[in-house]
């Protein structure tokens, strides 16, 4: 007999979707027939009323065979059940009245109609709540979803593993419904279990019961979720499996847990990017490669951020014949547009209007220019702007209006401009995550000369890169070289920023007379010149160190000595090996390799490199290898770039080892322990 109950009850979710879509199209025939009266289908629509009024209680009866199965909220069911009886009753009712002769009656017909489809929106409501979870037709569905910014700072147990159990579990294991005796809406509700027991705690050699039921074949009767729901997902269930393996925690971060490489991958996914970049770029298409290429040969230089990006950075920095055409040229893809520098360009007021159409910048550079207040009303509404570069341009207080209304502004850079310090320390005390960079006037006060200071957008020339030197002596004078040599007061003097085409060493000395000479600063450049359609790691870094993986390699953005920052890969005892595909057959005869040195956290130089080239990605062969001396006993931190000179070859694929030291040198503090190599860009040329 109970396996004849539970048969029947089953039918109720089929059967109760019948009398909501019949009686509602019954409802609309009705009203079709009012505003056509000529049209007499008074039969058709009785007999829609009459199917609808049958099927509905054919779900009566199956939904008091389902409620003996005691899976739901004895509450829940009884609103629901009652409603849907009432609502049959008033269904019968109006199939009678609907060709009754009686005055009375037909004027009743259509508020009983209207009543029956009041009551069933409400039955199905309640019915959804049981089935679905509570507010199922009502609740704002994006009132409760978690957004993971760091992955490795989330809360395992509420931001990662209820999120799953919330969009695949609960809908048949919460307060109004529960199957098995189970609920799954809370920590306590999931430690307590069910019928079957606890879901947590493994038996002896089995796995426990919730990884045991997501994983059976749909087709068995005790998987999890019920064949014909949405299933979880092979990364969903592997992070079920790494929480309860980690002792199912309930308080820790991803940080406290060990985590092999496809647990970290399936994390990393969890990750969203919610800065303002990302959310301009989810919503744009890639630019056309074509349209780009137009550009460049008109020269102007411009070039997506990263490769596979929408956005764009444009560089019209040094130009002295901007004119509006310049910019009516981007217009078609203005919004893709999120940095624009126009450094010591002819910009000026009569041009300013000209950049209202980019809306999205993110970045915008006037140093140096001839704008003054009335151009920097043009970007009032620039409520994306993160980073404004107004060093040396005319502007004075009555700019301070206009620039607090950029409400996403954090870095706002104002050396040599007429601002006061009031009117500055006005703006950033309205907005707290402000920062106005200048040159504090203490500084002044020294005791000696300081070395002048590099101004530039990156360490890496695409097309050309427009380098800047600034001194914070009044009346000091800046003499530099970019052929490695020495500077002293004979080298060239700097008046103007210069162009670098070509990777180039900039070594540049401040002098002023009475003071001296500073000491010497260096800054490397390096061109890049070679595109790739594809970057290989061959061997896999540390977790703890992963960067954005390939992409790191390529990205144009140095790691800093605080190797924490996640632009480095980092390999302990063992070598890096990756494989780089180029856009198209080159000629190679260049490689530079950046790597960290910082014994201190047992972090060194690597000892060499070996190169192996390919035309087909398959068949590699040795071609050029390099030993590097022996690194001095030193615990200072250093950044540099290795170049490698090879004999020039026409390739396609490129695969490069560098090759680690494996165990800290005897001079080391902790000699024989497993040392660490780190390595950020590799540019091939």
């Amino acid at each position: 007999m109970t396996y004849l109950t539970i048969n029947i009850g089953n039918f109720h979710p089929i059967l109760v979707h019948l009398p909501i879509g019949i009686l509602i199209f019954a409802f609309l025939l009705e009203i079709y027939q009012r505003f056509k009266p000529k049209e007499n289908i008074t039969g058709i629509i009785k007999f829609a009323i009459a199917i609808g009024v049958l099927s509905a209680i054919a779900s009566i009866i199956t939904g008091l065979f389902l409620e003996d199965s005691g899976s739901y909220d004895e509450d829940a069911i009884f609103k629901h059940k009652w409603m849907g009886i009432g609502m049959t009753a008033i269904a019968i009712l109006l199939y009678f009245a609907k060709d009754s002769g009686n005055k009375v009656v037909s004027k009743l017909y259509l508020p009983m109609f209207v009543a029956v489809m009041i009551m069933l929106t409400i039955a199905g409501h309640w019915g959804g709540n049981m089935t679905h979870g509570e507010g199922f037709l009502t609740k704002d569905i994006t009132s409760n979803e978690i957004i993971i910014e760091d992955v490795n700072e989330a809360l395992v147990y509420n931001d990662i593993i209820q999120p799953i159990l919330n969009n695949k579990c609960v809908s048949c294991h919460n307060s109004k419904k529960t199957e098995g005796k189970l609920l799954l809406t809370s920590q306590q509700e999931l430690l307590l279990g069910g019928d079957s027991g606890s879901l947590l705690e493994a038996k002896t050699s089995e796995q426990p019961l919730l990884l045991h039921r997501v994983q059976l074949p749909e087709e068995d009767e005790e998987h999890m979720p019920p064949k014909g729901k949405i299933q979880l997902t092979a990364s969903e269930i592997a992070l079920l499996q790494w929480w309860i393996e980690n002792d199912n925690c309930f308080d820790c971060v991803t940080s406290d847990l060990e985590r092999k490489k496809k647990i970290q991958t399936y994390l990393n996914e969890l990750e969203e990017d919610t800065s303002i970049r990302a959310m301009i770029a989810k919503d744009l298409d890639i630019v056309d490669h074509n349209w780009l290429t137009s550009k460049k040969l008109s020269g102007i230089s411009i070039y997506p951020l990263k490769e596979g990006s929408p956005l764009l950075l444009v560089n019209l920095s040094n130009r002295k014949n901007l004119s509006k055409n310049d910019f009516l040229g981007l217009k078609k893809y203005a919004e893709h547009i999120v940095e624009l520098n126009l450094g010591y360009s002819n910009f000026q007021d009569s041009l300013a209007s000209s950049i209202s159409i980019f809306k999205n910048l993110t970045k915008l550079q006037l140093q140096g220019t001839a704008v003054d207040d009335e151009t920097i009303k043009v970007i009032d509404g620039f409520d994306k702007l993160e980073s404004l570069n107004l060093y040396g341009t005319e502007i004075t207080d009555t700019a301070i209006e206009t620039l607090k209304n950029l409400t996403s502004l954090k870095d706002l850079y104002l050396w040599q401009t007429n601002l006061t310090n009031e009117a500055i320390a006005q703006l950033t005390s309205e907005n707290k995550n402000l920062i106005a960079h200048q040159i504090n006037k203490d500084i002044f006060s020294a005791s000696a000369i300081t070395p002048p200071l590099f101004i530039v957008a990156s360490n890496f020339i695409k097309d050309s890169l427009p380098v800047e030197l600034a001194t914070s002596f009044e009346n000091a004078s800046i003499f530099y070289t970019t052929d490695n040599s020495e500077p002293d007061t004979s080298s060239t003097k700097y008046s103007e920023p210069f162009l670098l085409k070509e990777t180039t060493t900039v070594k540049a000395i401040s002098h002023k007379k009475g003071w001296g000479k500073s000491e010497v600063v260096t800054t490397n450049f390096k061109r890049s010149t070679i595109g790739y359609t594809n970057v290989a790691l061959n061997k896999e870094p540390s977790e703890k160190y992963q960067g954005k993986g390939a992409e790191t390699l390529i990205d144009l953005e140095r790691g800093s000595e605080r190797f924490v920052d996640g632009k480095w890969l980092g390999y302990e005892g063992t070598h890096f090996n990756a494989t780089f595909q180029l856009e198209e057959k080159k000629e190679i005869s260049s490689i530079s390799v950046s790597a960290l040195s910082n014994p201190t956290n047992w972090i060194f130089h690597p000892k060499g490199f070996k190169i192996w080239v390919s035309i087909n990605g398959k068949d590699f062969k040795p071609w050029h290898t390099v030993k590097l001396p022996e690194q001095e006993p030193s615990s200072n931190s250093s950044i540099d770039f290795f170049d490698i000179e090879l004999p020039k070859v026409e390739t396609k694929y490129v695969r490069i080892q560098v090759e680690s030291i494996l165990k800290n040198p005897s001079w080391h503090q902790s000699p024989g322990g497993k040392s660490w190599l780190f390595v950020d860009e590799i540019l091939i040329n």
